[in-house]
């Protein structure tokens, strides 16, 4: 049985109270994803509110993408994952309103993967091994195809991998956000690179593993260093950041 408890004095409209109350239990994992909400009257109960007070309720949390109302049989509000959509989107057109460039997304990208590479070389579990595996094995098979445009795909999964492996769930959302944008990056440098240099890309991801499996902290932070810079080298950072077509 969950509870729920408003606050008594504040300026904010009742419906807007519970939609704190229902997001508060809804983030701190009581009611999971996949999760259905409470039938309408025992809400309305337990909140000691109207029906339409609940249903505006509902609306905000739905508009947050923090719940689906079902329709049908067996429907109802159940809890969702926020899609990030958006926020990706949003993100890239205030890069673009601020004037960003190729070169700033590569520094802040620069301050977080190395670090990201020296975490997993510190700590790592068998999965993190394979994720990374299957991901250059994607790469392998591009280059070795010649095909420029899986590579820069592949590339991109590769970056995203390391991130999300690293066991800190705010560079996996950073990452999920920025992922518009890196992969834009990738597509654009493969396209104008050789079957060589994918080559050498690939020889590199295979290096990283090796630290990290090694648990050469040090290692892999320096290699994935040199390896993004390597790559930053050879592109134009002064080229504005545009969104893909």
């Amino acid at each position: 049985m969950i509870e729920l408890t408003l606050p008594t004095e504040t300026d904010k409209k009742t419906h807007e109270l519970v939609a704190d109350e229902l997001r508060r239990l809804i983030v701190t994992g009581e009611l999971a994803v996949g999760e259905r909400l409470p039938p309408e009257d025992e809400l309305n109960q337990l909140f000691g509110i109207a029906r339409t007070t609940l249903r505006e309720a509902l609306r905000v949390l739905e508009s947050q993408g923090l719940i689906e109302v079902r329709r049908g049989r067996g429907g109802g509000p159940v809890v969702t994952q926020p899609d990030l959509a958006p926020a990706r989107t949003a993100l890239a057109v205030a890069f673009q309103l601020e004037r960003a460039t190729v070169g700033d997304l590569t520094e802040v990208r620069m301050m977080i993967e190395p670090s990201a590479a020296g975490k997993l070389a510190h700590r790592h579990s068998p999965a993190d091994l394979e994720a990374l595996s299957t991901a250059i094995e994607a790469a392998h098979i591009a280059a070795e195809a010649s095909d420029t445009s899986a590579f820069g795909e592949a590339a991109a999964r590769m970056h995203e991998t390391l991130i999300e492996r690293s066991a800190n769930p705010a560079l996996a959302i950073i990452s999920r956000l920025l992922h518009e944008l890196v992969s834009r990056y990738y597509e654009d440098r493969a396209a104008a690179t050789s079957q060589r240099m994918m080559r050498r890309a690939v020889r590199s991801y295979r290096a990283l593993v090796d630290y990290i499996e090694d648990g050469d902290v040090i290692g892999a932070t320096e290699h994935w260093r040199s390896q993004m810079t390597f790559t930053s080298r050879r592109t134009s950072n002064k080229a504005p950041i545009t969104l893909p077509a």
